[in-house]
């Protein structure tokens, strides 16, 4: 997944747990099941930051859309990011937790809602630049770019969303047992 959107898809699974998690029963401000929390968080720290990371460590220039020279040392910005998408899911799941009687549609519609737009709006307009592969110097010197689709990191993009698609399934699935 592209660096910039990582965390604001994190902040939508989070959002998208909480929902799952809630049973109806109304609840205090600021009531937060503590195991849930949890679990959610192990999910952000060993499932989602790390299927991020790969394209960051992997595909560093194809991971900031080619807008960034990742050959400059830009290890703050990796750091940062990735603490970004580590606590960008306990952060969704918190915010839409802490509403009065649980996760609402209007909560769940901002939680989730505006992060989504965002990464869709990201994704339509530098479709261009994420839909091939290549470095920096390649893409910006329009030449020994190739098609994502087929590619190495083609291959990379379906694994990580069938990984990710079936960890948040599963952890969905706990979530709704733990209540």
């Amino acid at each position: 997944m592209p660096a910039p959107i990582g965390p604001l898809v994190g902040l939508a699974l989070g959002a998208l747990f909480a929902w799952l998690e809630h049973d109806g029963s109304p609840r205090g401000k600021g009531s937060l099941t503590l195991p849930a929390l949890i679990f959610v968080a192990l999910f952000g720290l060993l499932v989602f930051a790390p299927a991020a990371a790969y394209f960051i460590a992997y595909e560093p220039d194809w991971a900031y859309a080619y807008m960034v020279d990742p050959s400059r040392r830009l290890g703050a910005l990796h750091a940062a990011l990735l603490l970004g998408d580590v606590a960008s899911v306990p952060l969704g799941f918190a915010l839409c937790q802490r509403s009065t009687h649980g996760p609402t549609t209007a909560v769940l519609a901002r939680v989730a809602g505006a992060p989504l737009v965002l990464v869709g709006v990201f994704l339509i307009v530098l479709f261009p630049r994420l839909s091939v592969q290549a470095t920096f110097a390649q893409f910006h010197g329009d030449f020994g770019t190739r098609p994502v689709a087929g590619g190495s990191l083609g291959i990379a993009l379906i694994w990580t969303t069938i990984v990710l698609g079936l960890a948040t399934a599963w952890t969905s699935y706990a979530l709704r047992r733990m209540r």
